[in-house]
């Protein structure tokens, strides 16, 4: 189930490379005031407000995972395609619950990012990153994934990068790759480099990252959620090492009382 708000043009940019480049056509049903759109299995269903905050899906929906179509937003204004899970650590300022988790497919967002990282090369000048887990929303019954194109409004209408990642995201979504290695990623920045490239190289798939600046809200309860949101068993987590600040005990602490296998980079 693909998402889209026609108050975001980033999110209206991407979902018209959907209907354009990759066939998408109208089922002539109308929700929410917004057509839906059909290829396959795959719905595109839209809505009009902060793509953060959604109506609850959940009312009429029932699919494997739902992946939103969204801009991205950073004071750098550098071009960039990225990928997350949702979720907050602490209070919540953009969409969802203070303290709550959404959940988590680990499958959806390497898959995506691998495929789009086939594809830089179609967008040079953009960076490709997966972001550390952040706003909502944090309710939905299935997984999340947003899929983002940013990061100032010179890029959110960029039809030429909306249709590689139309390509890549429904290659991903075909394709359904499943991985067996799956972790929890801890420290490092909001735009974990370490965690991105591991992502993209090797067989490990992420599940929620919480970087160093979340790291305080981090305890055993949290920790508990960030397991039982994932929809596949967790048996590692990886630690950017220098970027765990005064945090490095706690984490390793919580890592062994949960038995996961520590991975240090």
């Amino acid at each position: 189930m693909i998402v889209a708000s026609s108050s975001d043009l980033a999110s209206k940019t991407l979902a018209n490379a959907l209907v354009e480049g990759q066939g998408f056509t109208s089922t002539g049903v109308n929700l929410l005031g917004k057509p839906v759109y059909q290829k396959g299995s795959f719905l595109l269903a839209s809505f009009d407000g902060f793509i953060v905050s959604p109506p609850n899906l959940d009312e009429y929906f029932n699919p494997l995972a739902y992946v939103f179509l969204s801009r991205h937003s950073a004071e750098s204004g550098i071009a960039s395609l990225t990928a997350h899970v949702t979720g907050n650590f602490a209070e919540a300022k953009f969409g969802g619950a203070s303290g709550e988790l959404g959940r988590v497919d680990p499958a959806l967002l390497k898959n995506y990012l691998v495929s789009l990282w086939k594809r830089r090369d179609k967008v040079k000048g953009y960076e490709v990153t997966m972001e550390a887990t952040h706003h909502g929303p944090t309710s939905l019954q299935k997984p999340v994934l947003f899929v983002e194109l940013g990061s100032s409004e010179k890029y959110w209408g960029d039809g030429k990068a909306a249709a590689v990642v139309g390509e890549a995201l429904m290659e991903s979504l075909t394709e359904k790759k499943i991985w067996s290695k799956v972790a929890l990623g801890f420290g490092g920045t909001h735009y974990p480099e370490k965690f991105t490239r591991m992502l993209v190289e090797d067989e490990i798939a992420f599940s929620f990252v919480a970087p160093k600046y979340a790291l305080g809200h981090v305890d055993d309860k949290m920790f508990g959620q960030m397991l039982q949101r994932t929809n596949a068993p967790v048996r590692h987590a990886v630690l950017d090492w220098k970027g765990l600040g005064p945090y490095k005990d706690k984490i390793v602490g919580l890592v062994k009382q949960f038995g996961l296998e520590e991975i240090r980079v």
